[in-house]
């Protein structure tokens, strides 16, 4: 027995307007310190009913330490919303699925937040999810990721720990593309190629089926031929909303399905080296796919000829490097800015981080160590 799990979604221009007709009183809006005084938060506050108390909750940084995204938490229990806005990339939903979850049972810590323990949460607030990127797909799934740093002995190593309950979902997500229309070139490229890779490692995810297979797929077809439009033409509204929605398709995908070895040796590479997360995973999705050929090289196959033809060659991971490459994503861990002299200093903590990742279970193709050690050289550059 399998379920398919989703929030309501709402997408589309003027979809932020639907947070007028939601049933709130308190709001806890939360995002990044980035965002906290931008036009993004402006419309959202905008968006909701004057006779709403609200509150902005912006104490977290790019990919944050538990202790970062729980430093609001006394400010949002002495508020005590009845709702929860999530505003910005992964980092921000992520926070607020943390604080909603410890909100709604402060006897429990992040370490309760697992598929086994059942939290019965929502009994005094509701999450709906207002993504500012167009990639993470956090907006859709179940999880969240903590970053954990080294302690000062060594004994504990700087990690990416990925949270997961099904009732961390939000309830809403909001895709209105007027939140992701002054998005960076930078920000738009690395968030649509982290959604590119949750599309491919879905598709062939040990545990894939026919809902994350189809999301994957008009996932790829939404993404892919829109991603060099925007870069070109920023202000093309519509191919942004491609984008979004497609975005939240793999999202969806993989958080019904699972992700693979390039999140894996992406968040080792993200946790040691503090570089963006798409980056990461866009940079060994290609050696990924190589090395899983053997395996699912029909399925890579299928997903080739979603990809714009100008950039389509005989197989799915030289279509990818065809593709990364055009749009501006690095191929290497040098092109990324990374020296050959530091990354082979860290080899043996990245595969030992990347062997412990939940990635590699379901992955397409059993990985060694050996293996795993060969991808990043590989990737190395």
């Amino acid at each position: 027995m399998w379920f398919f799990r989703s929030p309501e979604i709402v997408y589309g221009e003027d979809s932020l307007s639907y947070l007028a007709s939601l049933d709130m009183k308190r709001v806890a809006i939360v995002t990044d310190r980035f965002l906290k005084s931008s036009r993004v938060i402006d419309r959202v506050l905008a968006a909701i009913p004057k006779e709403v108390s609200s509150i902005v909750v912006a104490d977290i940084n790019p990919e944050p330490t538990f202790e970062e995204m729980t430093l609001s938490l006394p400010q949002v229990r002495d508020f005590s919303p009845d709702w929860f806005l999530a505003v910005g990339g992964g980092s921000s939903i992520d926070t607020a699925k943390l604080l909603f979850a410890l909100y709604e049972r402060p006897d429990i810590s992040f370490y309760d937040i697992t598929p086994l323990v059942k939290l019965n949460l929502r009994r005094k607030s509701r999450l709906a999810a207002l993504p500012t990127t167009s990639g993470t797909g956090s907006e859709c799934s179940w999880a969240a990721v903590v970053t954990e740093e080294a302690d000062e002995t060594g004994s504990r190593k700087a990690r990416k720990v990925e949270l997961a309950s099904k009732e961390i979902m939000p309830d809403i997500a909001i895709l209105d593309p007027i939140l992701v229309s002054e998005l960076p070139a930078e920000q738009t490229r690395n968030t649509a190629t982290d959604a590119i890779v949750h599309a491919v490692e879905a598709y062939v995810s040990s545990w894939r089926n026919p809902y994350s297979d189809a999301l994957a797929e008009k996932a790829l077809e939404l993404i892919t031929p829109n991603l060099p439009k925007v870069l070109a033409e920023p202000d093309d509204i519509a191919a942004r909303n491609d984008i979004h929605i497609g975005a939240s398709m793999a999202g969806l995908s993989f958080s019904n399905s699972q992700i693979g070895l390039a999140h894996a040796m992406g968040h080792a590479l993200g946790s040691l080296f503090r570089i963006p997360h798409g980056l990461c995973v866009g940079l060994f999705l290609p050696y990924v796919v190589e090395f899983n050929q053997s395996e699912v090289g029909e399925r890579y196959s299928l997903l080739n000829r979603k990809f714009p033809e100008k950039y389509r060659k005989s197989e799915l991971s030289l279509t990818l490097k065809s593709y990364l490459a055009e749009v501006g994503m690095p191929l290497t861990a040098r092109e990324a800015g990374i020296s050959r002299e530091r990354y082979k200093e860290m080899l043996e903590e990245l595969v030992d981080l990347a062997s412990e990742s939940t990635g590699v279970t379901t992955n397409a193709r059993d990985a060694s160590r050996d293996d795993i050690r060969r991808i990043f050289i590989l990737a190395g550059g």
